[in-house]
């Protein structure tokens, strides 16, 4: 018994170096992607030093390119320039680090040593070293035709640096993903076509509105009636097969719901998935935005008119969980509360929707929960862990 209270003692003699020694990590991967985004922002600086720094890490993408190939014909301003700046910052924020630890905690709580910072740069010159051995082919530098699904929600892996280099201003972080989540870097919509279904509806209308402001390449509309019906979606396949990203906004509430709200939509995304081909311009999976609700959550109380428009929404939660983990589209699932009026009295607006909307995106969020009532944070539970996938949805 008194071993196992000395053990527990000092085990939570050990917790306040653990924190100290995580929350020094943090600084130091911090401080390189605000270092990182810097030099990408430098290009044209009026500083010198900037600029002449900015061209140095250019170097680096120049030789792993935006189409995630190496071209070797700047593999040696790589190794001698590019890969030596990096290893300078890397050793600054960690001297940074260390220091940060020495000023704001006591001896006793500090784990992070003298020994240990400068067992650490040995350790960042060797790894720096043998990346340069291999020509800077490391595993962070994969190659890739298309840049793959990131696995990960809170470490930055290979695909979430690839995705890096199709796009140098975005997707900076090296470790962890704080800074592109405080940043809003998560995401690009530079040189994106999208086209949107139930563009006409207040939701439709007010994404739309976002994504003009963010310039993006185009925007089309599938129409319903005109371009598609439920069941005829011949004529959509020519706009599907020139876009980047689908948004699902399309929202009925009458009698044919589960045929606009889930049939159609997974017939459409199918078309989606299997005529988009590869764009060499820009190498990246195909997106599927679509536009859920918090009635996904809970029943609709007995109440006629919301029957057929929870049916609906509860019916593609199944093929919404298999597009999700598909591993050749990127899906993401918005859950707005009410903000219709046919819906019932609504607090806030489409526009506010939207803004919320875009907020999560450019902070990578695959599931979007847009509420103020705190249902859609539930439903994620639900989506996650509760709902079964689709049978034959992942065989297209």
């Amino acid at each position: 018994m008194e071993m196992s209270c000395s053990v527990d003692m000092a085990l939570m003699d050990k917790i306040p170096k653990l924190v100290v020694g995580f929350s020094q990590s943090l600084l130091c991967s911090l401080f390189f992607d605000v270092v990182h985004y810097m030099l990408h922002r430098s290009n044209k600086s009026s500083h010198p030093l900037l600029r002449r720094l900015a061209r140095i890490h250019r170097f680096h993408h120049l030789y792993f390119t935006r189409l995630m190939q190496f071209d070797d014909k700047y593999l040696w301003q790589n190794m001698t320039q590019a890969l030596p700046l990096e290893l300078g910052l890397q050793i600054l924020g960690t001297a940074l680090g260390y220091a940060f630890a020495t000023l704001v905690t006591s001896i006793s709580v500090v784990w992070i040593t003298q020994g240990h910072l400068w067992s650490m740069i040995g350790i960042q010159i060797l790894k720096t070293a043998f990346v340069m051995l291999a020509n800077g082919r490391d595993s962070n530098h994969l190659v890739y035709k298309t840049a793959p699904k990131d696995p990960n929600w809170i470490f930055a892996g290979p695909e979430y640096h690839a995705l890096h280099h199709v796009y140098p201003d975005r997707y900076i972080g090296s470790f962890i993903k704080l800074f592109d989540w405080i940043r809003g870097t998560a995401y690009s919509f530079r040189g994106k076509r999208f086209v949107v279904t139930g563009g006409s509806g207040a939701f439709g209308q007010a994404i739309v509105a976002e994504l003009e402001r963010e310039g993006v390449h185009s925007i089309r509309y599938l129409k319903f009636g005109v371009d598609w019906d439920h069941q005829n979606f011949k004529k959509a396949i020519p706009v599907l097969s020139a876009c980047d990203v689908l948004i699902l906004a399309q929202d009925t509430e009458g009698q044919d719901a589960v045929e606009s709200n889930c049939n159609s939509a997974v017939q459409l995304v199918r078309l989606f998935r299997e005529n988009r081909p590869l764009d060499e311009t820009n190498p990246t999976l195909p997106e599927v935005w679509y536009v859920g609700s918090e009635i996904e959550l809970f029943p609709s109380f007995g109440i006629e008119q919301l029957q057929c428009y929870s049916e609906s929404k509860q019916s593609f939660l199944p093929h919404a969980r298999s597009f999700f983990d598909d591993p050749d589209i990127l899906y993401r699932h918005i859950v707005p509360s009410a903000f219709h009026p046919s819906i019932g009295p609504a607090i806030l607006s489409a526009g506010w929707a939207a803004k919320c909307t875009m907020f999560w995106i450019r902070r990578g969020a695959r599931y979007v929960p847009v509420t103020y009532t705190g249902f859609a944070y539930l439903n994620y539970f639900k989506f996650m862990y509760w709902v079964p996938y689709a049978q034959g949805t992942d065989k297209m």
